[in-house]
């Protein structure tokens, strides 16, 4: 994928997919330590902050050094390979969420994995094989 990629400025929901060739040992801010597999990772969020979803996943597709997410300290270990979106002015990250809670290929990785601001377990799913 581009450095930057033509996504729309208006706000959303999002959902990047990422594939994971080799087994990491991560550090993940206050999450802590984890151990990461070869895989593909879906990972959900919302951007309805000034910029919108252009601004937020050209963000996350990049590495770097500044660590304010969950996922910026993950991506160095991930490659992109799928991006989905909604520009729906309702915050649909949670529901998805939930829909893939439910999904028999998807497990969780990490607890609390980009849902430190909500109820979910996390927003960071995890399969062996590419299912999302």
């Amino acid at each position: 994928m581009g450095k930057s990629l033509q996504l729309p400025s208006q706000p959303g929901t999002y959902c990047l997919v990422f594939s994971c060739s080799t087994s990491s040992t991560v550090s993940i801010g206050k999450l802590g330590t984890y151990q990461i597999n070869p895989g593909y990772y879906c990972y959900i969020g919302s951007a309805f902050g000034r910029g919108g979803l252009k601004s937020r996943i050209n963000r996350h597709l990049q590495i770097n050094k500044r660590k304010h997410w969950h996922l910026d300290y993950l991506k160095p270990h991930l490659t992109p390979v799928q991006i989905c979106y909604s520009t729906d002015t309702i915050k649909l990250e949670c529901q998805w969420a939930k829909l893939l809670l439910k999904d028999k290929h998807s497990s969780i990785p990490i607890n609390k994995f980009g849902s430190s601001d909500c109820d979910c377990t996390a927003h960071l799913f995890y399969s062996s094989r590419q299912s999302y």
